[in-house]
């Protein structure tokens, strides 16, 4: 069970990031997103984004926490309380430094990453020094740069997205497939989204790699509406609930 959501909450992380704005012109001060995550027509948890402006050792950056917990029934069975940051530059995209911190069941874990750009090395609380690729991303800030990088109307149907990262200290290839347009019922109405699919490792909570879908708004703001997952147990979804005004700097 806690792999189960850990996978979910990891690949939430795709959506999430999806929304702080339409070019790296266009700088945000705050932004607050919230879902809600259904196992079937039973409520079973809640996500949100929260993006900020801070000044992180004399750097401007942003602030991003991705936060999600178990509810009601769900909560009660199994308590899940994640939560990710990212302190990402606000001229490179690039994160300086990065939180995981979760908390599932009995089982804990934290953990913070410190970026050497100019070594090409990360320093893992846990297990040191690593080095790594260049240009290499925290997984919050990977779906975030490619929110601005390569979410746009260029896509081809069929194209596979991948990006270095570093997560659970580990190098991981970020890697995702954009499989067109389609027009969902949301909890906000009809909206016409961009398509994705992530690849997922088959075998522990997925039967077929294709079982992770995504969509997100395919207008000027490309707010993360719906993801949705097929697993062994069942069909586990987040969905948006709000669409907040974006305040400009």
């Amino acid at each position: 069970m806690r792999n189960i959501f850990t996978i979910f909450f990891v690949t939430c992380l795709f959506s999430f990031s999806a929304f702080a704005g339409n070019n790296i012109a266009v700088k945000k001060k705050s932004e607050t997103l919230r879902y809600i995550i259904s196992y079937g027509f039973v409520r079973g948890g809640k996500a949100s984004l929260k993006l900020k402006s801070e000044n992180y050792n004399g750097q401007d950056v942003y602030h991003l926490v991705l936060s999600g917990r178990t509810t009601g029934a769900a909560g009660a069975l199994y308590n899940v309380k994640d939560s990710y940051e990212s302190f990402i530059d606000k001229e490179t995209l690039l994160p300086i430094k990065a939180i995981r911190n979760i908390k599932e069941g009995r089982y804990e874990r934290y953990n913070e990453l410190l970026f050497d750009r100019e070594n090409n090395k990360i320093h893992s609380m846990r297990s040191g020094e690593k080095d790594v690729v260049p240009g290499v991303h925290d997984i919050l800030s990977a779906f975030y740069f490619a929110r601005i990088k390569l979410f746009n109307s260029d896509l081809i149907e069929g194209q596979n997205l991948k990006l270095d990262t570093y997560f659970s200290d580990k190098p991981f290839l970020l890697q995702f497939k954009f499989m067109g347009y389609e027009t969902i019922n949301s909890k906000i109405g009809k909206i016409k989204c961009y398509k994705f699919i992530p690849v997922v490792e088959t075998g522990r909570a997925f039967k077929n790699k294709d079982d992770v879908h995504i969509w997100i708004s395919a207008d000027k703001n490309k707010v993360p509406v719906r993801v949705q997952f097929d697993l062994f147990v069942g069909s586990l979804r987040c969905d948006l609930v709000n669409f907040p005004h974006m305040t400009a700097e």
